[in-house]
């Protein structure tokens, strides 16, 4: 039997992995990708129930403005006139005691609202806003470092360097006094709370989407990784789905291809993984297992999410509601993420709705919604969703999902039980069960002040021939982060290649 030789395997086809395989395709060289499941893309997917188009899991994208890096990153792999990006602009944050209405202004109308709201914060929130700013420039500039920048690195990267390890709760407790402006702050990063949540990402996340704004992909965020797999292909890419990696295989130190479940063997110098670091560890061979699951053993993963999937005949455009609504109860910023870790949702837990439709009315049939509700949740909750019994798990699902749009009902959308066509819930095991990510992690590690940048892990592994993308790795995590870890670990791989 001839084995199939190609010049590198990527092994996953989330966002790294694709960026990473059209990128290196579109160099010339031959690539192939492997995915365990039916479509490409990971969480980045849409799905299609009774004439309407789910989003799998995120809500917006950003970077997709004129010089952003997803759209650099789309433009240079051939992917970006297949997408219509539509501007998010209508946002509505509810929280104890206040809300914060965005329109037409969108998130870069963000520091003028809080200014209206907390006018006696307002030499806070300036040297806040100053201080995002000038990480944003920074990150910016570090993308195009030189040889000056690398020698005078502590002069051109001083705010990078002095707030490296600080937490988001330090910056806000130093600036503001009032907390209701803290949490405010807090809202984009929805990820871990201040005490958790490193700065540096923060700043970052808030600089970009003020400066560029969020959009939402015109047929659902599955558009974006279809239009990179067609373009992967175009450049002769080859994609096998349904293909589950047993092992990659390594021959005098050095990775020479992959082994299937099935027993097909995959021939290439180059394997890049885009897999959580414990699956990566598991596919090693035995001999490289220990050492390689030690280096990822004091990682922390993020949280998981429980998302419920809703359509509905409310006129849900009439009622004036927006296109996104986070909703937070409780006051205390640290409070809820106690809970979570010990494995407890509050009462009410913060939630997050979006509703594609008013954006893009071609996802659901004529005169008809859908909402996808994301809250944040613990993977053991109720003893890991069931403890395996399927009758546990349905009853814990439905009870949850009852609770989520009761919540709804009554703070946001009224009569919508009444109203309601279907709906479908996704777990921590659902997502864990379809990504491959551990424990359902939503956004891969999480973005603490020792997980941040170059803290996280690199590219490049232990192993010659043998790289990792994707939100385990660097940058960060998101699409724009994941995207990202693909494109640079592409370009290591052409620079020693010589075709960069």
């Amino acid at each position: 039997m001839s084995l199939k030789k190609y010049d590198a395997i990527v092994i996953g086809s989330g966002m790294g992995g694709l960026t990473a395989a059209a990128l290196l395709a579109k160099r010339g060289l031959k690539i192939l990708l492997l995915e365990k499941e039916k479509q490409v893309g990971g969480y980045v997917v849409s799905f299609k129930r009774s004439g309407f188009t789910f989003d799998a899991t995120g809500s917006f994208v950003g970077g997709c403005h004129e010089g952003g890096e997803l759209n650099q990153i789309l433009k240079e792999i051939g992917a970006y006139e297949e997408i219509e990006f539509i501007p998010i602009h209508h946002i509505r944050n509810i929280y104890p005691g206040f809300e914060v209405h965005l329109r037409e202004g969108g998130f870069s109308s963000y520091p003028e609202a809080l200014m209206d709201l907390f006018p006696e914060e307002e030499k806070g929130l300036k040297a806040y806003l100053s201080l995002v700013k000038r990480i944003g420039d920074e990150v910016e500039s570090y993308s195009e470092i030189t040889l000056i920048k690398k020698i005078l690195f502590p002069f051109y990267f001083r705010n990078l360097i002095r707030f490296h390890q600080t937490s988001h709760r330090e910056i806000l407790n130093h600036l503001f006094k009032g907390g209701e402006i803290k949490m405010a702050l807090h809202t984009l990063p929805i990820t871990d709370p201040p005490s958790r949540l490193s700065f540096l990402f923060t700043a970052i996340l808030i600089s970009k989407s003020l400066m560029g704004g969020v959009f939402y992909p015109k047929g659902g965020t599955g558009r974006i990784s279809k239009a990179m797999a067609n373009s992967f292909l175009r450049s002769g890419g080859e994609v096998h789905l349904q293909t589950e990696v047993d092992q990659i295989l390594i021959k005098d130190g050095r990775t020479e291809g992959v082994l299937a479940k099935d027993g097909e063997i995959f021939q290439a110098p180059l394997v890049i993984s885009n897999v959580n670091p414990n699956l990566l560890a598991k596919m090693l061979p035995f001999e490289f297992q220990k050492s390689f699951a030690k280096k990822f053993s004091h990682l922390e993963y993020s949280l998981s999410c429980f998302i419920l999937y809703v359509a509905t005949d409310l006129d849900v455009k009439g009622m004036g509601l927006p296109y996104f609504t986070y909703l937070r109860f409780l006051s205390d910023l640290e409070e809820e993420d106690r809970m979570l870790q010990r494995g407890e949702v509050p009462k009410n837990p913060t939630t997050m709705v979006s509703i594609p439709t008013l954006l893009d009315p071609s996802l659901a049939p004529t005169g008809q919604h859908l909402l996808k509700v994301l809250v944040t949740v613990p993977y053991h909750y109720q003893e890991r969703w069931g403890g395996g019994d399927p009758v546990k798990y349905r009853h814990i699902k439905e009870e949850f999902s009852q609770k989520i749009l009761q919540q709804l009902e009554g703070k946001l959308i009224p009569d919508l039980r009444n109203h309601l066509l279907f709906y479908e819930a996704a777990t921590p095991l659902t997502l864990e069960r379809y990504t491959g990510n551990e424990m359902g992690a939503m956004y891969g590690l999480a973005s603490t002040p020792k997980q941040v940048g170059n803290l996280r892990p690199p590219h490049q592994t232990i192993i010659p021939g043998l790289f990792q993308v994707g939100h385990y790795t660097r940058p960060s995590h998101g699409i724009v982060g994941a995207c990202l870890s693909g494109f640079i670990a592409a370009r290591i791989i052409l620079q020693k290649l010589h075709r960069a």
